[in-house]
């Protein structure tokens, strides 16, 4: 009975849907030091809930861990939606949107304030983005410049675009498969060249290197974009 007890309990933590994962680990492992204090002998009557032990164990650790990937594909979409903000805000004053644009304007603050914060460091760089956009809204001499780093950034936008695809195992469009042996050529160089080669970056900071950009996708681009926060939403890469 009270391995019984033991086994409806991992059960029910493997039913939670609230809860801290740092909680839920900690009661599983006291449960589990339960066990080994309560399970005893070879008493060919317990294989049964011992069975049903491990199973519970089991259900446990794949329910942690669909929480941690739900966890990490929202993060995606959240950076998604903040980029495509940015987007809206650049396509504003590229356009010739000014101040006066108040309900797109409100729109776009009012869609950023309910998606929940990236970590950190992407906040920041996304928020950095959002704030020249707005700047250059509001101040007519900031225009020319920020319109003047949308135009410099398109072609190490879609570089970087490359660079993931190549990274992450994805097709690039057939137009661009010279630019993509250039790359592969350009990236063997450099590290043949480096004895030591510095740490490589990683796919996810390329692709917020891409969204704290300035800039304006254009139909093409916006799909290889989608295909690569998709990958990466299924399989995040560090």
């Amino acid at each position: 009975r009270a391995l019984e007890d033991i086994c409806a309990r991992l059960e029910q933590l493997a039913q939670a849907t609230d809860g801290v994962d740092q909680e839920i680990r900690k009661s599983a492992r006291e449960l589990n030091d339960q066990w080994r204090s309560q399970r005893g002998g070879t008493d060919p009557a317990l294989r049964a809930i011992e069975s049903r032990f491990k199973k519970a164990q089991t259900a446990v650790e794949a329910m942690l861990s669909a929480r941690s990937r739900a966890r990490e594909a929202a993060v995606w979409t959240t950076l998604a939606a903040k980029e495509t903000l940015c987007e809206e805000l650049d396509n504003l004053a590229r356009s010739g949107g000014g101040a006066d644009d108040a309900t797109q304007l409100q729109s776009v603050q009012d869609r950023w304030a309910a998606l929940p914060p990236l970590p950190d460091n992407w906040e920041k760089k996304l928020a950095a983005r959002r704030a020249a956009a707005l700047g250059a809204l509001s101040d007519p001499e900031a225009t020319g410049d920020h319109l003047a780093r949308i135009e410099r950034g398109i072609e190490p936008r879609r570089e970087r675009l490359l660079e993931l695809e190549l990274s992450l195992g994805l097709d690039s469009p057939a137009e661009l498969q010279q630019q993509r042996l250039a790359l592969q050529v350009k990236q063997l160089r450099e590290r043949f060249k480096n004895a030591a080669p510095a740490e490589a970056e990683t796919a996810a900071e390329r692709l917020v290197a891409w969204c704290a950009e300035p800039g304006v996708a254009d139909a093409a681009d916006r799909q290889r974009c989608e295909r690569i926060f998709a990958k990466l939403s299924v399989k995040p890469h560090g």
